[in-house]
């Protein structure tokens, strides 16, 4: 088990099911929630993402990004899977969440949701894979915001409501920037090794610094918006994890970007939680 879990990179997973949670309340809020489509997203959401992870995995280390002197990524630099397998899991991962996504669509009568996921995968394939890579074109936090932020919470949302919700739009933003936080906190670690395979990311194109104040800033700025909702709750609950917060802030000031990263994931999950449990009470 330990050996999935480092391969599929379950410190990422509250990425993906945070906001599935996020989504699905905004949805509640507006007078439409089902246990079933819950469960289909739920699940979907974390095939996609594992599958989205196994295919970064496998383009970095076809394309000499991933190196085992280097790599924070270890399941092929180490040799837990071979890249033949690991391609393969990755092409049937994905098209069970297509069929899930299909399945959900179909059901809750929303083609909405087809253009949707096509966005969705587009995102999580080009991200490392054949053609654009947009994440060695310094537009990975970009893609990875409107991948896990916007399209996860506002899809939810219209699988369960069968409409576009604004609110969910307005939501995803908070924890969009949070789960920047987890690559980003991936990116400023891996500055220099990125750099010497020939890509730049955000980070590495920021300096030490500029990445730094641009990392205190995804952390930060999340519990500015929970003000905008309307309600005193969202705050009060979100408030909870200030100390969490302020943690990864003096973490990332002192460079501990290998304890950042999966503790960046754990503030995703929590502040998510919380957000979701603040906008539930405030309903």
């Amino acid at each position: 088990m330990k050996k999935w879990f480092i391969i599929l990179r379950a410190y990422s997973w509250p990425a993906s099911l945070a906001p599935v949670i996020l989504g699905s309340v905004v949805a509640w809020r507006h007078g439409a929630f089902s246990w079933l489509d819950f469960a289909l997203t739920f699940v979907a959401a974390f095939v996609v993402h594992s599958a989205a992870n196994l295919a970064n995995t496998y383009f970095d280390f076809k394309n000499g990004v991933d190196r085992p002197e280097t790599a924070d990524d270890r399941g092929l630099v180490d040799g837990l899977m071979t890249p033949r397998a690991m391609l393969l899991t990755a092409l049937g991962l994905f098209a069970a969440g297509g069929a899930l996504g299909l399945l959900l669509a179909f059901k809750n009568g929303v083609p909405a949701l087809l253009w949707l996921g096509a966005a969705g995968f587009a995102l999580a394939w080009f991200y490392t894979g054949t053609g654009f890579a947009y994440k060695y074109r310094t537009l990975g936090d970009v893609g990875i915001f409107l991948a896990f932020g916007p399209a996860i919470v506002t899809g939810t949302a219209l699988i369960q409501a069968r409409t576009f919700l604004p609110e969910a739009l307005w939501a995803s933003i908070p924890l969009g920037l949070l789960i920047v936080g987890i690559l980003h906190a991936n990116n400023m670690r891996d500055a220099r090794g990125d750099g010497a395979a020939g890509f730049t990311t955000l980070a590495a194109a920021l300096g030490p610094g500029g990445a730094l104040k641009f990392y205190y800033a995804l952390i930060i700025l999340p519990y500015f918006f929970s003000f905008t909702f309307g309600s005193v709750w969202p705050p009060v609950f979100c408030a909870v994890s200030v100390p969490l917060a302020l943690r990864l802030a003096r973490m990332a000031a002192r460079g501990d970007y290998s304890v950042l990263v999966p503790e960046t994931g754990k503030l995703v999950a929590v502040f998510g939680l919380l957000l979701s449990a603040g906008l539930y009470i405030a309903a």
